[in-house]
């Protein structure tokens, strides 16, 4: 097996209802692959990368740099009505507008499975 070429992207395993565990690659969204178990699942994405990466070099095709530094802070807007009501929540629950915010968004993600 060929050194892989730059190994530092992001993997997220993706445990499905069936028991089998999807894998993605945010900066390579054509990537498609899993397995039967999280360790399979992660060879086989290792794998799926890496025939990419070479096939891309090859072609000299440029590689998307890896998105590593997420510093936890992002901005958004949203209406008024919207950030009174956060507001209001927050004070009500006694926590930050931040903490709470986090919390639902978080909530969110889980429940929609990611």
């Amino acid at each position: 097996m060929k050194k892989a070429i730059a190994p530092d992207y992001e993997m997220v395993v993706l445990p499905e209802e069936d028991g089998y565990f999807a894998v993605r690659f945010p900066d390579f969204p054509g990537i498609i692959t899993g397995g039967h178990t999280p360790e399979a699942a992660v060879r086989n994405a290792r794998e799926a990368l890496q025939v990419t990466l070479e096939t891309m070099h090859e072609r000299k095709i440029p590689f998307p740099a890896p998105k590593r530094n997420f510093s936890g802070q992002f901005n958004v807007r949203v209406p008024r009505s919207l950030h009174r009501t956060l507001v209001r929540s927050a004070t009500e629950e006694g926590v930050s507008l931040n903490a709470l915010v986090s919390h639902l968004l978080q909530a969110s993600l889980a429940q929609s499975g990611k």
